[in-house]
């Protein structure tokens, strides 16, 4: 009898054991956690936001079309980034409205020099029905992305 109550008290003083110990592993797998996280907030707060095209301006608000194919000259794009800086290298392609050199049938495209502007010295456009069309300018930029917000409309 007093074998089996020593067995009875061994097994109380065996699981206080285990209840006792229970929040020292608590308050360590807390504190590595902390810490773990602390650590990665702090390695992440110093990754810098990816940049972006701010604005796309065209300085021809709309294309005036007097017959089925006109020829435009000189229009401007001016590419900037989200802080409102020019984007020099930039890609710029025109399409929609049977937008094509006069010279060539490849597709129009310039690249933005020093002031970030792109120029367009003579292409065609093609509209034989009346009503508004649209030219889509996209563009393109290494770090930068994509850009396809700016249209320009064709008025026949």
């Amino acid at each position: 009898m007093k074998a089996h109550n020593a067995r009875k008290s061994i097994r109380k003083l065996n699981r206080k054991g285990g209840i006792e110990g229970l929040p020292m592993e608590l308050m360590i797998i807390v504190v590595v956690a902390t810490l773990g996280c602390g650590l990665l907030v702090g390695w992440m707060g110093n990754i810098d936001t990816p940049e972006t095209i701010g604005d796309v301006s065209s300085s021809l608000n709309q294309i005036e079309m007097k017959s089925d194919t006109q020829s435009v000259n000189n229009l401007k794009i001016t590419v900037t980034d989200s802080d409102g800086d020019v984007i020099k290298g930039a890609t710029v392609v025109l399409s929609g409205c049977g937008v094509k050199y006069s010279s060539k049938s490849t597709s129009v495209f310039a690249t933005t020099d020093d002031n970030g502007v792109a120029t367009f010295s003579s292409f065609n456009v093609t509209k034989n029905t009346p009503g508004i069309g649209y030219i889509s300018v996209s563009v393109s930029a290494g770090d930068y992305g994509e850009d396809n917000t700016r249209r320009i409309p064709v008025v026949r």
